[in-house]
């Protein structure tokens, strides 16, 4: 009687310590694919290009274990970069020039040898700005005070084509933050649409392709 007691009482607790590590187990690998499903979304801000004057919102998607695609749109706004380097004056800097507001896009294809969204990546991009002011030519008053007069008003604009290979690191503050640091190089190709003070007259001029380096930081929210 003993014998088959002691016996009912082992298989009663084998079955009730069982039962919930069962159950438990099912549960948090269920949870575990739900969160791998969910996860494969991030929208990202981009801080370091704003100094440029391009406002982008990007978007990148999972494809599968090691590549994603990532994609942007964005507001441009004066061309500060563009106006240090150009043999050109432009906006924002002069004072006959208004900045208007132009656009921005990009496409690009990651590939993390490790696992997306994580850890090192190397990435082929397309990058595209155009940026939009309109200029004031003035003339003055022979007469004192010398005060300006607006001749004729010209809308004038800037863009730039560049193809760039970037190498970065992506890592997660915590379950949802994530920041992307990256360094690039690539090509840039400015198209510029002036008004030329010599002929008077409104005139578009392909600018030599030239590399250019670039680095930046993206703080996004995975979903």
């Amino acid at each position: 009687m003993r014998a088959l007691l002691l016996i009912v009482f082992t298989i009663s607790s084998g079955l009730a310590f069982a039962q919930p590590r069962v159950i438990t187990f099912e549960s948090e690998k269920n949870s575990s694919k739900e969160g791998k499903e969910l996860e494969k979304n991030v929208v990202k801000v981009s801080i370091f290009e704003l100094a440029a004057g391009d406002f982008p919102i990007y978007y990148e998607r999972v494809l599968n274990d090691y590549f994603t695609a990532e994609v942007s749109a964005g507001v441009t706004f004066g061309d500060y970069y563009g106006s240090i380097f150009s043999d050109f004056s432009s906006s924002p800097f002069d004072n006959n020039v208004d900045a208007r507001y132009g656009y921005s896009f990009s496409a690009a294809i990651r590939f993390y040898p490790i696992a997306a969204l994580e850890d090192f990546y190397v990435s082929p991009e397309l990058k595209f700005r155009k940026y939009n002011w309109s200029r004031d030519i003035e003339d003055y008053n022979v007469n004192y005070p010398y005060e300006p007069i607006i001749l004729a008003t010209f809308d004038e604009k800037r863009s730039y084509v560049m193809p760039r290979i970037n190498l970065g690191y992506s890592f997660f503050y915590d379950n949802n933050l994530i920041f992307d640091w990256h360094f690039g190089v690539g090509m840039n190709t400015p198209t510029e649409t002036m008004y030329d003070y010599n002929t008077k007259t409104v005139n578009t001029n392909k600018r030599n392709t030239r590399p250019r380096i670039h680095f930046g930081l993206k703080i996004g929210y995975v979903f």
